[in-house]
């Protein structure tokens, strides 16, 4: 039993001894909004990585209890020149690391009537926009009574020129993404 005890120590002593690595780039931003329920929601946008540069960032909607209602990740450079960093690409601060995370958490706000109609007749929703394209997981007839609803939504930007648009579906009572879009 002394030796198992002794056993029992020494890993614990060795696993102490393992160094977990520092994040150079950890910062966070957070907003919140009025959207899932009267409960205000908090939107955080973190970073983290050896490097600003090297960062993976994080969006993350959690409700009033804390819960995570939605999350999604990426990196610095993919969000903001659409890939990774260019050969010789100059250090990211973290004052601009800062910058990005608190417009990131900054949502846009609005409601489902606010989005393009989907015309009968028509294809797709790209087709009946005239601005962006538009891509839905929906069919016509469920967009559009989603739409008519006028529920609140939250956009966020997902990639460099894109950005994705949720809603708390009425049925499940779970964020769901009802439009993403871009040029």
């Amino acid at each position: 039993m002394r030796g198992f005890i002794l056993g029992i120590a020494l890993l614990a002593l060795s696993a102490c001894g393992q160094t977990e690595q520092r994040s150079a780039c950890a910062r966070v931003a957070t907003h919140d909004i009025a959207w899932s329920s009267a409960t205000p929601d908090t939107i955080t946008a973190s970073s983290d990585g050896p490097s600003c540069a090297q960062a993976v960032v994080t969006f993350v909607i959690r409700n009033g209890a804390g819960d995570p209602l939605w999350a999604f990740s990426s990196t610095y450079y993919d969000l903001t020149s659409g890939g990774a960093p260019p050969d010789g690409a100059p250090a990211v601060t973290a004052e601009a690391m800062d910058a990005f995370l608190a417009g990131w958490a900054r949502v846009t706000e609005m409601h489902s009537s606010n989005l393009p109609e989907w015309r009968e007749g028509v294809a797709t929703l790209t087709e009946s926009a005239t601005t962006f394209a538009y891509e839905t997981p929906f069919d016509r007839e469920t967009y559009e009574m989603l739409r008519a609803r006028n529920l609140p939504i939250v956009c966020y930007a997902a990639a460099v020129e894109g950005s994705q648009c949720l809603l708390i579906d009425p049925l499940s009572h779970a964020p769901t993404m009802i439009v993403a879009y871009g040029p």
